[in-house]
């Protein structure tokens, strides 16, 4: 048993002491459990089930970072198919490969996305402080005053961007790319 805030953990989760790992143990009444039931696709190539998929994110988020985790069905006697095994680890293989990219993918949109909020407010702070009017009306004033409104707004969503959003998507992509690289086993009952 290791130290203080992973007792807690060690009581949800088995501990692999020769793997170093945790264990998410899902059971299951039989292969076809694991899919989503609305894909017609075949085996390899269909979608794992939704709460399946949320009850292993959400197994993976409890547990540390820093420990690797391998999924453990357990599935009964009656129903062992290494076929259907296989098709399930393809299954699985690619659904999380599939979602690793989409997730690297989206948080690449956001660093675009954040950087290009930056150069515009910094395009707008930088004009509103270079406009100088002699003879200054109401209505230019108030054009010069939106322009420094907007850049301060752009930069807002840059520093939310950057400093609160990214964690989200950094932890998302790390999580579901945890979950491709764990070991799936099959335990037979």
């Amino acid at each position: 048993m290791r130290n203080g805030k992973f007792r807690q953990i060690e009581k949800q989760y088995k501990f692999d002491e020769d793997k170093k790992v945790y264990l998410i143990e899902v059971s299951l009444d039989d292969y076809d459990d694991v899919y989503d039931e609305w894909d017609p696709a075949p085996f390899k190539k269909r979608f794992i089930e939704e709460d399946f998929d949320e009850f292993i994110k959400s197994s993976s988020k409890d547990i540390p970072m820093k420990f690797k985790l391998n999924i453990v069905l357990y599935i009964p006697l009656a129903m062992k198919d290494e076929n259907k095994e296989k098709s399930v680890e393809a299954a699985y293989k690619n659904y999380y490969a599939y979602n690793t990219e989409k997730a690297e993918i989206e948080w690449n949109w956001m660093n675009r996305r954040s950087y290009t909020f930056l150069f515009i407010a910094l395009s707008l702070l930088g004009l509103g402080s270079l406009l100088r009017f002699e003879d200054s009306s109401t209505l230019v004033d108030l054009f010069k005053q939106g322009i420094l409104v907007g850049g301060w707004v752009f930069l807002w969503e840059f520093i939310t961007y950057t400093f609160m959003d990214s964690k989200d998507y950094k932890f998302n992509y790390k999580i579901i790319k945890r979950l491709y690289q764990s070991e799936l086993r099959f335990i037979y009952y």
